[in-house]
Parts: structure tokens; sequence; C-alpha cells
């Protein structure tokens, strides 16, 4: 009879577990509907308000933003459009199930670009604060001109203090720009082309008379002469949920998205203190106040500056500033060192409000269960290859399903010709109501995102795996106020490989290139040089399987005023 009652209760009790637990998943299923639909309803929304917004303006998209604006100039409904000039500031307000609000404001920032270029697009969205840091005044600030003593090289800091790091130098023969002091005139703030650094005033010799400068704060660095459009410079703060966020499908943080041809002049925005310079380039932004600034490439290229320090990131790469400061939200530091980026990190970001359609983006996080993608569409039938990586994110290029019904995803691989998963395993964002189904071990047509014989969103005649050229130099072709003579380049030999949807391609300086796709056949970098010391664009394109022509136009920090244009001629060994 004990042995009875025994067993009675522990079924009563495995009953009860079963039942809490049921309970407990059906409700998690029940939220994650319901984020799901309020993003769903939220991009959507934003997408009708804002879709005729022009250049210049700030529109509010979905329920929960709040501005702070000029006097007079509301933006308090879905729908209105505001000049963005008349913007000061912006505040969304995170998800909520029970009031249906996710904030979500769109930009169109021209960032000083011609009327007649693309412009970025922006949105703001979850919990968020977007305050503009432009300061028109800044570019008709008194300056003075600097010069060193003698032919050594003057330091030019961080700070107005010798306890501050490098930053650049002022060379001897070089001319620099003072457009500020310290309160005790001891320092002057130096302009020396697009960097900025203080300097001792017993180290230079200073044109003209140092009280006609404004005093600055003796730790302000920022080039805000170079951004004096509106919004062009803005300040970005995102406070971290308390506990569980309540979705993940509704995020927050700054999107940014631009497309533009080759030729182009790139957008450049300033946010927190970090440059941001790209072409074409679909990118994320979070700011955590006294921890650090994530910079998420999800497509494109796009370069990052801070401290006089300039970082390269692409397609699927991430990088962090250190911010800080008065207002917790400065940089402080150069950018770390890239890494991949997780997909955590851009669950929940609307990427479908941008007017450039992406790709579908698939992935896991460290808290998922363990998915294994397997030669074919099906458990049964076909081996695991891979586990996913949670710190990765994955391209998908079609679909099918297996014999029981379910639909499994077809990700891209450079590889294995043949990655597949579960759908219901996997977590995804972008434009996967695109995709189209595939045979079995056939490649997606991809609208000639993937041609035969190319690289990932390559074709043409780019080379499909590692390849060795050699290289032969034309005359380096001078341009513009040259005070430098013209620079000697030899023959040599480039290795050219594919990555994501551009080329690394790695010649005779120290660091490699990464060249972005901007059309068949055409490849392009814009920003630093590999060593540093100037800017540097490089315009690759194919003429044949075999052989490619690169223009490259090189401006040195040291000369300015003059562009250095070389044309290189290549024929793989």
């Amino acid at each position: 009879m004990r042995r009875v009652l025994v067993l009675v209760l522990c079924m009563v009790l495995c009953g009860a577990l079963l039942t809490s637990h049921f309970a407990a998943w059906r409700a998690h299923a029940q939220e994650r509907s319901a984020c799901r639909a309020l993003a769903e309803e939220g991009i959507a929304a934003a997408a009708r308000a804002c879709g005729t917004a022009g250049a210049n303006t700030a529109c509010y998209g979905h329920t929960g933003v709040v501005a702070s604006s000029a006097e007079g100039v509301a933006l308090n409904n879905v729908g209105q459009i505001v000049p963005l000039s008349q913007i000061k500031g912006l505040t969304t307000q995170a998800a909520d199930l029970t009031s249906g609000a996710w904030g979500i404001a769109v930009l169109n920032i021209q960032a000083g670009l011609p009327e007649s270029a693309a412009g970025v697009r922006a949105a703001l969205f979850g919990d968020s604060v977007l305050t503009s840091a432009v300061r028109p005044e800044a570019a008709t600030l008194k300056t003075l001109p600097v010069r060193t003593f003698d032919d050594l090289p003057v330091l030019l800091r961080a700070g107005a203090s010798k306890n501050f790091p490098q930053i650049t130098r002022l060379l001897f023969n070089q001319e620099g720009t003072a457009d500020g002091r310290n309160k005790q005139n001891t320092w002057v703030r130096v302009r020396l082309g697009e960097l900025v650094g203080w300097a001792s005033v017993n180290q230079i010799r200073l044109d003209g008379d140092i009280n006609s400068l404004p005093i600055r704060d003796d730790r302000d660095i920022l080039p805000d002469f170079l951004y004096t459009a509106p919004m062009q410079a803005m300040t970005l703060s995102n406070v971290p949920p308390r506990g569980k966020p309540a979705c993940t499908e509704t995020a927050s943080g700054l999107l940014l998205q631009r497309s533009a041809a080759a030729g182009d002049v790139p957008a450049r925005l300033m946010v927190n203190g970090v440059e941001l310079s790209f072409l074409s380039a679909t990118l994320a932004l979070r700011a955590t106040p006294n921890d650090n600034l994530d910079v998420m490439a999800i497509e494109g290229v796009v370069t990052v500056r801070s401290f006089g320090t300039e970082a390269t990131i692409a397609d699927g790469e991430m990088l962090q500033v250190r911010i800080g400061g008065a207002d917790g939200l400065t940089a402080l530091a150069a950018p770390k060192e890239k890494t991949r980026l997780p997909f955590a990190a851009v669950e929940g970001v609307p990427l479908t409000l941008m007017p450039k359609t992406l790709s579908c983006l698939a992935g896991v996080t460290r808290n998922d269960p363990r998915v294994a993608a397997r030669s074919g569409p099906s458990e049964k039938d076909f081996t695991s290859l891979f586990f996913m990586n949670p710190a990765q994110i994955y391209v998908v290029e079609g679909w099918n399903t297996d014999a029981d019904g379910n639909r499994w995803w077809k990700l891209r691989n450079e590889s294995r010709a043949e990655n597949w998963v579960p759908q219901k395993a996997v977590r995804t964002i972008g434009a996967c109501d695109k995709v189209e189904q595939v045979e079995v071990g056939m490649r997606a047509s991809g609208g000639g995102n993937e041609a035969a014989g190319g690289i990932p969103g390559g074709g043409g005649f780019a080379p499909s795996t590692r390849t060795i050229w050699n290289a032969e130099v034309g005359t380096d072709q001078l341009i513009g106020n040259c005070k430098l003579g013209a620079l000697n380049y030899c023959a040599h030999m480039v290795a050219i490989a594919p990555s994501g949807n551009g080329l690394i391609y790695r010649g005779q300086e120290i660091a490699p290139y990464y060249l972005t796709r901007v059309r068949e056949n055409v490849y392009v970098y814009e920003g630093r040089n590999g060593m540093n010391n100037g800017r540097i664009s490089l315009v690759l394109t194919f003429t044949s399987p075999t052989t490619y022509t690169l223009t490259q136009t090189l401006i040195l920090d040291a000369d300015p005023e003059c562009q250095h244009v070389n044309v290189v001629n290549a024929t793989m060994r």
C-alpha cells in the first residue's frame, strides 16, 4: 500500500512539474510571438510614415519618440516630418508589450555631401538618446598658423599636458593651425590636416596673439570643424536594460545605411567623438555610458578613426571604442582590435526599414542549443558538418524542405557547397521572406550576387581563390600644390584573396587593404594607407581573368594639398 501511495505521489509531482514547465514554455512562446508582432508592426508603420521624407529631415516613425527642438517646432505625432536643422535631440522608447510602444525615428542625414550625392539613412530605435553635437561656428573660429622652432618635431597630444598620449607630430617645415588654447595659455590646440592635438607653447612658433584664440576644454581633440552639417556630429546613448530585456526582436541603437557608386565622396559622420567614413555600407551602433561605443559593420566597409588611429571593418565585423569623460559618452582611446560580429549584437535591428534590401542573415546566441549544419536538409539522411558559431553571422542563400515538410535554410559557406540548418532552430533578421527555394546540391541564383567562377558577391573576372599577381607601377602623377617630390614605386608582387563580398589586397605596404565590390569587376578602398601617414583611394578593375588595372590616389598628411596618382597594371602569375 505504501508503495502505491509513493507511486501516486510521484506521478502527481511529475505531472505538476510537467504542467508548470509547459505553462512556462507556452508563456515564453506567446511573448516571443507578441514581440515579433510588435517589431513587424513598428517597422511597417515607420516605413509608411517616413517613406516620403526628404534630405536633412527627421521623422516620427513609431510610437515612443520624444524630440527636443527649436522653439515652436514639435515632433509628437507619427508621420510628422521636420527639418533636421531644427532638431537638437531625439529620445526613443524601449519596447513595451503592454502599451505597444517601440520608439522609431527616421533621419535622412546629408552629412555635408552635395545635394546630388546619396546621403545617409538613419533609424534611431528602442531605448536610445541621440543628441546633436554639431558646432557650426567651429568652421569660422579664429585660428593662427603654427610651426616648429627648428628641425625637431613637436608632439601633438590628446590633451593639454605631457601626461596625455601622442596623437601625431608637427614636423619641420610643416604648418599647422591653432584654433584654441587652455586657460593658462600654456598649451594650444592644433589642427594638422584632419587630426587635432595639443602642443606646448614652449615648443612651437605661433604666428599671432594667443589671447585671440578661444579657450577650449583641455581634453577637446574633436575635429568639429569638419562636421558642421545638421546631425553630422552626434552623441548616442543606450542604457542597458535592467534584468532580462522585454524583446530580443526589438533592440535599441542607431542604424545607418548609405549606397553610393564608385567615385562618389564617402559619407562622414562623427558619433561620440569617433569618426566614421563609408561609401556604401550598413552599420549599427550602440553606446553604453562609461563603457564602449560598438561599431558593427553588417554589410560594406567602414573606416573608424579615434585618437589619431584608423581601423577598417567589413561585412560581419565589429570593433569597440572606449567612451567616458564628463558625460560618460566621449571617446577616450583608439579603436580596439576588431572581432567577428556575433548574431546577438544585431538581433532586433530593423534592417528592413532601410531602403537597400539586405540578405537574410541567420545565427544563434550563446544561450541557444547547439545547431549542427548538415550536408543536406535532413537530420536522417545527411551528415553533420559543423556547429553554428554564436560569434558569427551566416548569410542565407536558399531554402528547401525535408521529407516531413520542415523548412531548412541553406547557408553560404566558401569551403563547402552544401550547408543546411533547420529554420526553426536558428534566429534570423533581414529580408528572409525574399529567399528563394533551391535544389539540394545547387547554388542559389541570388540575382547575380554569386556568379560562377567569382568570389561571393563578386562575379565577372574576380578570382575565387587566393592568387598572386605581378604588378607594374606607372609614373607618379602629381596633382595640386605639391611640396614633396614624386614617389617612386617598384614592380612588386600582389596577393589577392576573396573575403566576404570583397577582396583582401596585399601589396608592398605593411598592412593589407580590404576592397569592397561596387559593381561587377570593380573593387574600391577609401581610408588610411598602410603606413598610416596619409589617405589612399584604390580602384581595382579586373579587365580579364588574368589581368587587372588599379588606380591609386594618395594624399600624404605632410603634403595635404597634393595628390599622388599611380596606375598599376598587373598580370596573374
